[in-house]
């Protein structure tokens, strides 16, 4: 299995978000030029969007309980 990168947080910026939505689309194959799916690399892909996904939602939370 790929290794996930540690730099930057899918969430940091449109820019990175859309980087890793570009990664996922060209992991997920094509039928038009008969490409497979490197699942390994979706599984990778996913996991990097849920650690991201609840490192923010860990901070939002502690902001709010902050206020």
């Amino acid at each position: 299995m790929p290794k996930i990168k540690k730099g930057v947080n899918v969430f940091t910026s449109p820019i990175a978000l859309k980087e890793w939505a570009i990664d996922l689309s060209e992991a997920c194959g094509s039928v038009l030029i008969n490409k497979k799916p490197n699942i390994s690399k979706i599984d990778t892909l996913v996991e990097k969007f849920v650690i991201d996904y609840n490192e923010n939602m860990e901070k939002i939370n502690a902001t709010k309980e902050e206020e």
